[in-house]
């Protein structure tokens, strides 16, 4: 008994002194793991600020392909949400949510696992020579017992790991991308709704001034089908961009109408109406002279491609101002490109 006693003193004793030094142990942590990539700070910033393109390159993605996620909220900024429920002994089930936001500069998340606690994670992007390093940090309240802070111990090598696996692939994607630099971009995803235009096709050279003319040309010939069919024109002058490549530039010079003519059009018209796209979009504005209009598509086009957006038909181009009563630094064009 005598030895019995002893032991049940020393065991009581290891407890106490355990929890003792428990209680010493840091209550917060903090884990983190760094990575240089060859990309601008607008594209890193692109995959991480939203949850289109997580599963690209996310460690865990692989460890459970049927877990089921979803994403609510908006598509990126504060509120942008991803949920997931999984196999408990691999991803288990929880959230995450970007509560804090620097544009190009960092993002904050706040990760709800349950049962398992809360955190936050967050995204640092920085100038590293012609690229952009990105620090990823884990801080986490181990709590108020002793447990749990004895658990702390061990976080930086069972996260430190999956951060560096994550940060790997988060770089081969970023590098594999377009390389202009759209940080200057401002982009509103929305819906449009389909409105009746008259218009007429034409192509030219990807030279200014040919277009400019063409254009000019397409649109008298709009407006003299117009004025022959009753036709009230009720927005902006627009192009839908058919074709741009090595072979030039294609459109449709279109005028948005009240509604169809009363009588079908003859097929050989070389001036016809039709429906335009209604669905989702990304808009953006372009201040200042037409010449500038190339440039911003590479932008949009490079932008598109981080998000994870694909094409859902033609872009076009509204022009809200008059290029005959507007200096050419004033002009407003907003570019408009269907996706899904």
């Amino acid at each position: 008994m005598l030895i019995l006693k002893k032991i049940v003193i020393i065991v009581v004793v290891l407890v106490v002194a355990l929890a003792a030094i428990g209680m010493l142990l840091p209550r917060n942590v903090h884990v983190e793991r760094a990575v240089t990539i060859d990309a601008t700070a607008s594209t890193v910033y692109a995959l991480l600020d939203g949850y289109r393109m997580f599963n690209k390159w996310s460690p865990w993605a692989a460890l459970d392909p049927d877990a089921k996620y979803t994403i609510t909220g908006p598509a990126s900024g504060i509120g942008a949400k991803m949920s997931w429920v999984g196999d408990p002994k691999k991803v288990g089930s929880g959230s995450q949510e970007i509560i804090d936001i620097k544009r190009n500069e960092m993002v904050k998340t706040h990760l709800d696992f349950g049962d398992q606690g809360v955190a936050t994670a967050t995204f640092s992007l920085t100038p590293e020579g012609m690229g952009t390093k990105v620090t990823w940090g884990l801080d986490s309240d181990m709590g108020k017992g002793p447990i749990g802070r004895y658990f702390g111990l061990f976080m930086d090598k069972m996260i430190g790991s999956d951060y560096e696996k994550g940060l790997a692939s988060l770089k081969t994607l970023a590098e594999g991308l377009p390389k202009a630099d759209f940080g200057d971009l401002a982009v509103l995803p929305g819906a449009v709704e389909s409105v009746w235009v008259a218009y007429t096709s034409a192509e030219t050279s990807k030279d200014t001034n040919e277009i400019a003319k063409a254009i000019g040309a397409s649109y008298q010939k709009v407006l003299a089908f117009m004025n022959k069919n009753n036709l009230k024109q009720i927005g902006p002058p627009i192009t839908i961009n058919t074709k741009w490549d090595d072979t030039g530039y294609g459109f449709d010079a279109a005028l948005p109408i009240e509604h169809a003519p009363d009588k079908p059009v003859p097929a050989d018209s070389p001036v016809q109406v039709k429906q335009t796209y209604a669905g989702p979009v990304l808009k953006t504005v372009v201040k200042g002279p037409y010449t500038g209009m190339p440039a911003a598509y590479t932008k949009l086009n490079a932008y598109m491609a981080a998000k994870g957006y694909e094409s859902a038909g033609p872009p076009w181009d509204a022009y809200v101002s008059d290029p005959m009563n507007t200096p050419a630094a004033e002009l407003t064009t907003n570019i408009y490109q269907p996706v899904k």
